[in-house]
């Protein structure tokens, strides 16, 4: 402990952001030691396990108090007490609301204690936990609480028959390579990883390189940290809401303050990122020229999210696995407004600060607007030699549509989200509203109808 203290003091940064970088870089040596002295093919399952549950657990005890700690434990452990005595048709529902009831426990707690900080405590990790422990209830629910013609494909896929093994079930959790920053992953492919298949081909004998995944993602990542370093000492995130700017001033610093609000994120996410495929664990299988692909737990892409053709490019390109986790257990169950509801459980699995919600709100109905306007505009250019006119238009408001919302959710407080609103005299939220209720929800494709038949199906 002394020593991250030590450290801390001379970069000048918070202990607990010391910490979890230096651990996270501790990680690539054991994820090397657990990829090729550890392989499958001549190490047992339970020493694989036992070796990422250790380190894990490891982390936690740096990382968090005693207290904290067995929080978690109970958590966990009468989530997995209800995979085993609940009935599959329900389990899944029990577990959503323990979890999530926890997890508002926890949020409320931090901000009695340090309402406003950004402290890097054990709610972090709580928060893949959920998505983790709800990702298997579903799991289960689906393949033994649900008839096979009511699953679409990927259900199908990640369903699973058996409850998972109490070790099993806590690697999967507590495992060194995600427990501090993610990703979360669905237990099939996890338990896939764990014991080799997800490396096999029936066209490959040799199994896939993750070279260039590992190497261009940490690149990725350090470059973001670098970056951050440095525009952060010329801009906070105060300077949106500073009244000393004006409009045009704001809006360039709009973007910036919402660049630098994502460094730290592309930091995290690409280290997370690049340190499973250095256990083994993202490979999706081959690509056109035959190259592998390590994008199956890939958190973020960075391409979509700077230079989005439309809102919703960068919501599945933002905080993926996130995203992939609430279409899972939300968006292709709920039977009615799966985009508003969908908004809801992510602001509410953050946390409650008011900020969340008004940042959430402002996305979900931005996405709508864009949708219905992107069916009424985008026709018309689609064989314009002014195309690119539109392309760049799009790009440019879904920057900041994204930016506003971004600057929205850092501020927490509702009095300082208000106040840089009012800066743009409320006419971004205001547009959005009316174009919500003013333009045609438009003819949907045969693809949206069929997504409606199969919700439809669904519990």
């Amino acid at each position: 402990m002394m020593l991250f203290q030590a450290l801390a003091d001379i970069v000048g940064y918070p202990v607990d952001q010391v910490r979890y970088v230096i651990l996270l870089f501790v990680s690539y040596p054991l994820a090397y030691v657990f990829r090729y002295a550890l392989h499958p093919s001549h190490t047992s399952l339970i020493t694989r396990h036992i070796f990422s549950l250790s380190f894990g657990l490891l982390y936690g005890f740096l990382c968090f108090t005693h207290s904290q700690m067995i929080v978690l434990f109970a958590i966990i452990g009468v989530c997995y007490a209800m995979l085993q005595y609940l009935p599959a048709t329900v389990v899944q529902r029990y577990t959503m609301v323990w979890a999530m009831g926890s997890m508002s426990a926890a949020h409320i707690y931090r901000m009695m204690t340090d309402y406003g900080g950004w402290s890097l405590d054990f709610t972090g990790p709580l928060m893949i936990i959920v998505q983790k422990v709800t990702l298997v209830a579903f799991a289960l629910h689906d393949g033994k609480g649900r008839s096979d013609s009511s699953l679409n494909q990927d259900q199908r896929e990640q369903k699973i028959d058996v409850c998972p093994s109490l070790l099993e079930y806590f690697t999967y959790i507590f495992n060194f390579h995600s427990f501090l920053a993610g990703p979360s992953f669905s237990i099939k492919d996890f338990l896939a990883f764990m014991d080799g298949s997800n490396l096999k081909t029936k066209e490959h004998v040799r199994e896939p390189s993750a070279t260039f995944a590992i190497v261009s993602k940490l690149a990725y990542s350090l470059l973001s940290v670098l970056a951050y370093m440095f525009l952060g000492m010329y801009f906070t995130k105060d300077v949106p809401i500073d009244p000393q700017y004006s409009i045009p001033s704001r809006l360039f610093l709009t973007l910036i303050c919402g660049y630098i609000f994502r460094l730290k994120y592309y930091f995290a996410w690409y280290m997370a990122d690049s340190l499973s495929n250095l256990c083994g664990l993202g490979f999706s299988g081959y690509d056109e020229r035959g190259q592998p692909k390590w994008d199956l737990v890939t958190i973020v892409a960075m391409r979509g999210v700077e230079l989005p053709p439309n809102p919703r490019s960068i919501s599945i390109s933002w905080n993926i696995t996130s995203g992939m986790w609430l279409r899972r257990v939300c968006y292709e169950r709920v039977p009615f407004s799966p985009t508003i509801a969908t908004m809801f459980l992510s602001a509410w699995w953050h946390g409650f600060y008011p900020g969340y919600y008004c940042a959430f709100f402002f996305f979900s109905v931005a996405i709508e607007v864009a949708r219905k306007l992107r069916r009424l505009v985008r026709p018309h250019f689609l064989h314009s030699p002014f195309k690119w006119s539109y392309d760049v238009i799009t790009i440019v408001l879904s920057r900041y549509i994204f930016d506003f919302g971004i600057i929205s959710l850092d501020q927490l407080w509702m009095r300082q989200t208000i106040l840089f609103w009012s800066y743009f005299y409320f006419i971004p939220q205001v547009t959005i509203v009316v174009l919500m209720l003013l333009l045609p929800s438009g003819k949907s494709s045969q693809a949206d109808k069929e997504k409606k038949e199969t919700k439809s199906k669904l519990h």
